[in-house]
């Protein structure tokens, strides 16, 4: 895992690398570039940190588009600006930094701080008119002051605000090992600025009320107490946790239980450890820190957050990079089995995984050529970019060239302001996986093949041509040499995407694997079933061994799920099965009993126009009507008859006549 700071200047680029060093450690790689010193190459890594908006405008053409970018917020740094209470009240002083916006942002952070007894003007390199003034006040860029200035105060370069701490915290799964350390330092942080203001009142009273409005600005409650035990410090958000008025409690005429009450929160606090207290219901963490001036004690102060902030702010980040990117789920470890066929292929699989080149993955329908797509993807060096799906046979044909190459805004009726990324560029950096592409028309696959040899786009409406890194792996369960001979598939496309073939074996070859999955997909359905799965499938295992599963793991799939609705909490028999899968044997007893007698019934009320249903079926049989409804399901599941709602009742279907017809020759 890795940050990658990039700065204007070198000077700030160390300072910000050493703040989050000095948080997080040897935890991740950091490295850093700054504008001073030209960048010549692409810059990737899993998060992009950048120190303003005017930086990353400058610096985006070096980035690779698939890393995360946060462009930070940034603090005034509390240790450095005691100084700024010498400059007279009402002087013009320059606020110099190294880009306009960076300036005017540090102005509004002092002006937010209460620091508004002096006039600040911007002043930057490149500036062309600025007001002459003898003092100038600049964030570790002191080469950057013009010579004419008579004195120079230096607040030290801005930190890494704690939001944005947060944020990287998140980014890299360390919340929760670090955040204690990060709300320690930004407790220090405020701690200190209270020191200070203890200090500053011995010496300049009029300052002291500047500090106090930059202690009236923290989301931390701050409660501060003299070498006496009185409340000197009782922020407005104290104010809050507490629901006491600080004119109240610092009062004369104050009534002493409500100073009790706040006294007694605090006094199982240790000095310098963070403490779980509880107040009026809510439940913050309380740090004591001593107060020492010239040696002597001075007091405590108490610093109280609330502990469901940092939860919240959690969440609302967590929200923000869930990815609504595409992503692959699976991997070689999702795909079960023991069979030679299908260990041969998850071998060839990883293999070719390493590659860049073009995959074709054929085989039977509910194989699971999506589930080997995604496999690759994440064995490969791609598998921090994208992976983006799209099913031919499900999209139809006048939304293809807008789905995959995009369009800009205006071009057709409809089309989405601002315009929108096809698919192509979404996997920009990945992979995408053209599932049935032998459902693709002929004509668009002119257009796919164009994208496949150039690597790059051109949206709908669009002048300019868009490159594009992708890797391309495309599946289909038809035979594609056929389609060609049949002029439905493009030749020169086939081999383009053909480069590296891959077949996955259907599961009559893979017999040894059938209870395996048999097995995974009983327990995945029904995990709190006290019946071993072993036991559950031990009445009707030989049938599902001897039938030929045409429609592969799907099938098998929705079997074990069928069975789970009609024997949950007993072991299926033969009958229980799908028709299908019924043995010759449990057939003949099924034509002479049940499910051929329903069937017959059904056609022959639909040949009257006579609506039947369950109940009428239990009159006819003598069969119970629960009986009836579970036959019914299962013919329903095999497709043998439609449920219709309302008067129209059960029909029977195409395919429950002529199996109708083969059971009575």
């Amino acid at each position: 895992m890795g940050l990658t700071i990039i700065t204007s200047t070198k000077l700030t680029l160390e300072v910000l690398k050493s703040q989050i060093h000095n948080l997080i450690g040897d935890k991740i790689a950091i490295r850093g570039f700054h504008l001073d010193e030209k960048i010549h190459t692409q810059i990737s890594d899993d998060l992009i940190l950048i120190t303003s908006k005017s930086i990353y405008d400058d610096a985006k053409k070096y980035i690779d588009k698939k890393s995360d970018i946060l462009i930070a917020r940034r603090s005034i740094n509390y240790h450095e600006i005691s100084e700024l209470f010498s400059i007279k009240e009402g002087s013009d002083v320059l606020l110099v930094n190294d880009l306009k916006d960076t300036a005017n942002e540090t102005i509004q952070l002092l002006y937010a701080l209460g620091i508004d007894f002096i006039t600040f003007h911007p002043y930057y390199p490149g500036i062309t008119e600025y007001v002459d003034c003898n003092i100038a006040v600049t964030v570790g860029e002191i080469d950057l002051v013009p010579k004419n200035i008579n004195k120079i105060v230096d607040i030290k370069t801005r930190n890494i605000d704690f939001t944005t701490l947060v944020e990287i915290l998140i980014k890299f799964n360390l919340m929760d090992e670090k955040a204690n350390i990060l709300s320690a330092k930004y407790v220090v942080d405020i701690i200190d600025l209270i020191k200070k203001k203890e200090q500053m009142m011995e010496t300049q009273k009029n300052s002291s009320l500047k500090f106090e409005t930059i202690i009236n600005t923290v989301n931390d409650g701050i409660i501060a107490y003299d070498e006496n035990k009185e409340i000197t410090v009782f922020n407005p958000i104290a104010e809050t946790i507490f629901n006491i008025s600080k004119n109240i409690l610092l009062s004369n005429s104050f009534d002493k239980n409500l100073k009790k009450f706040v006294d007694d929160a605090l006094s199982n606090s240790r000095t310098d450890k963070e403490e779980f207290i509880k107040i009026k219901d809510k439940e913050f963490i309380v740090k004591k820190r001593r107060m020492k001036y010239t040696g002597k004690h001075k007091g405590e102060v108490y610093t109280l957050k609330d502990v469901t902030e940092i939860i919240r702010l959690e969440e609302e980040l967590r929200r923000k990079l869930v990815l609504s990117q595409h992503f692959a789920k699976y991997t070689f470890g999702d795909i079960e089995g023991s069979s030679v066929a299908i260990k041969n292929a998850k071998s060839k699989a990883l293999k070719i995984s390493s590659s860049d080149s073009p995959i074709l993955i054929q085989g039977e329908s509910g194989t699971g050529k999506e589930l080997f797509a995604q496999a690759i993807h994440n064995s490969s060096k791609r598998k921090r970019g994208p992976f983006v799906a799209i099913n031919f046979a499900a999209l139809p044909d006048t939304l293809l060239d807008s789905e995959l190459f995009g369009y800009e805004e205006g071009s057709f009726t409809g089309a989405k302001k601002g315009g929108m990324r096809g698919l192509f560029e979404q996997a920009h950096g990945g992979t995408i996986f053209l599932d049935e592409i032998g459902d693709a028309p002929v004509n668009f696959q002119i257009r796919l093949l164009r994208v496949l040899q150039e690597k790059q786009v051109r949206r709908i409406g669009a002048n300019k041509v868009i490159p594009i890194d992708v890797r391309i792996i495309s599946a289909s369960n038809k035979n594609l040499k056929k389609l060609i001979q049949e002029g439905k598939f493009r030749e020169d496309l086939y081999y383009r995407l053909n480069v590296l073939p891959f077949h996955i074996p259907s599961l009559k070859d893979r017999n040894n694997d059938i209870m395996i999955l048999a097995h995974s997909f009983y327990k995945n359905f029904h995990p709190d079933n006290n019946i071993d799965e072993e036991q559950y499938f031990s009445k009707i295992k030989n049938a599902m061994l001897k039938y030929n599963w045409p429609g592969n793991i799907r099938e098998l799939r929705n079997v074990v799920e069928y069975l789970i609705n009609i024997a949950e909490n007993t072991i299926p028999e033969e009958v229980d099965l799908p028709i299908e899968l019924q043995n010759l044997n449990t057939m003949k007893q099924v034509k002479s009993n049940i499910d051929l007698v329903i069937l017959e019934n059904i056609k022959n009320y639909n040949g009257m126009n006579i609506p039947i249903g369950r109940r009428s079926l239990s009159e006819l049989t003598g069969i119970s009507e629960s009986k009836v409804r579970k036959i019914i399901n299962n013919m329903s599941a095999n497709g043998l008859v439609d449920i219709c709602i309302g008067r129209k009742g059960l029909q029977i279907t195409i395919k429950g006549l002529n199996y109708l017809k083969t059971e009575s020759l």
